[in-house]
């Protein structure tokens, strides 16, 4: 079994390529497989089969979703932002029993986990015929974890320990998992980056609860290859052009896929705010697209896409 990126235009892919007659007919792996492309189940994202020389391949259209290790190689996740992961995963593997859908068929790999902007949801894929263990997946998500977590929250730590306790015993089971959740009191900041990245959240049990606190963004650290540095800004700025134009901008992104003056960035007193300048693959917060010429403002926490290039605004 196979597992790539595809990107084509503006959008992103999963293709899974699974060999010659790895879904029988009739077999629970077709079953499942119909369940994921005839129904809607929050958290997972649908997948397309195609069949070609009798094998089969799946694509899953990732859209702008936010892919979790890109995010991890620059803000630091702390025990918030953790136990958020943990509970989406957890309420996720609820549904899958619903739809008589086998958790070890879950993919629960960083580069394959998404943050799903506009729905805030966290999002992952499911290949019937995976069946790698749950709990060694769990255990493996838990060991990337450690390796960048942010050690100064004391709370988080005993929390990310705990969690991978559970995962490693033996006898771990769903309702185990259930339990150290709702036992758990994790409290704090969710992410931390180069400089703090205050975060709070009302509710823990979702990550669209995550709101930021009353401050202005200082920057925006880029997420893809296309940008080479972050976008600092200066109050003492009062705009920023974006684009490809070597003349025409202030901030330049040498991709084919970036308009020549693409976006501009006002920076005011109440605010960041950004406006599309009408280009060809438009302007994202949010994995929303922005209206031409409309002003917007940016807030700490927000994803910003200049067409296929991505942005964390901090």
């Amino acid at each position: 079994m196979e597992m790539y990126y595809v990107t084509k235009g503006i959008n992103n892919y999963i293709q899974v390529n699974g060999g010659q007659n790895i879904i029988q007919k009739n077999s629970p792996q077709a079953y499942r497989l119909k369940m994921l492309e005839n129904n809607h189940i929050e958290g997972l994202i649908q997948p397309i089969a195609m069949e070609m020389d009798g094998c089969l391949t799946l694509k899953y259209n990732t859209g702008s979703s936010y892919v979790l290790d890109r995010l991890f190689l620059k803000l630091k996740p702390d025990g918030g932002f953790l136990r958020i992961i943990m509970e989406q995963i957890e309420k996720l593997l609820i549904r899958l029993k619903e739809y008589l859908l086998e958790p070890d068929d879950l993919v629960i790999r960083p580069e394959y986990m998404f943050y799903d902007w506009g729905g805030k949801i966290l999002k992952l894929i499911y290949v019937p015929g995976y069946g790698r263990s749950l709990r060694a997946q769990l255990k493996e998500f838990l060991e990337y974890i450690m390796k960048i977590f942010d050690h100064r929250d004391d709370a988080g730590v005993r929390y990310m320990y705990g969690m991978y306790d559970l995962v490693s015993e033996d006898t771990f089971s769903l309702d185990d998992f259930a339990y150290k959740l709702e036992s758990s009191n994790v409290s704090g900041e969710v992410l931390r980056g180069e400089e703090e990245l205050s975060l709070t959240y009302e509710n823990q049990s979702t990550i669209g609860n995550i709101v930021p606190k009353e401050k202005h963004i200082t920057k925006l650290v880029p997420l893809t290859s296309g940008a080479l540095k972050e976008m600092i800004l200066s109050k003492y700025d009062e705009m920023i052009l974006v684009g490809r134009g070597k003349k025409e901008t202030d901030y330049r992104i040498q991709t084919t896929q970036i308009s020549r003056v693409h976006a501009c960035i006002y920076l005011r007193s109440n605010g960041v705010y950004i406006e599309d300048r009408e280009s060809t693959n438009g302007t994202f917060i949010n994995s929303v697209r922005l209206e031409p010429l409309k002003q917007q403002l940016i807030q700490v926490g927000d994803l910003v896409n200049f067409a296929n290039e991505e942005f964390f605004a901090v």
